[in-house]
């Protein structure tokens, strides 16, 4: 009986932090509103919101941790983690999302 108590208190606090962050990435990208940035974060290509800027800090906060985990276990600088994976992120934008070429302007897939 704990155990069922345990997993309804952390259903019911998902339930409710989910709609604190109505938009998410893959919704982001495919309305046009984030990219991928040439430097291997994510950025908004038009209609800045609070809500998009929250989205994209989150994103890439995330991605900075990871970037400096790579980055320490192969002794490089985290700025040539980030670049590597800006042209893995750009191959893999999808037809209509948006990416930053090497000149800073946005392209539509």
């Amino acid at each position: 009986m704990m155990k069922l108590g345990k997993h309804l208190l952390l259903i019911l606090g998902l339930a409710i932090s989910l709609p604190a962050l109505a938009i998410t990435l893959d919704n982001a990208r495919s309305q046009g509103l984030v990219g991928e940035a040439n430097s291997g974060y994510i950025a908004i290509v038009d209609q800045p919101s609070a809500e998009l800027e929250k989205l994209v800090n989150e994103v890439n906060s995330k991605r900075k941790q990871e970037y400096a985990a790579i980055a320490k276990r192969n002794g490089i600088d985290i700025a040539q983690v980030a670049a590597r994976a800006a042209e893995k992120l750009e191959t893999r934008v999808k037809p209509g999302e948006f990416y930053q070429d090497d000149l800073g302007r946005w392209i539509r897939k």
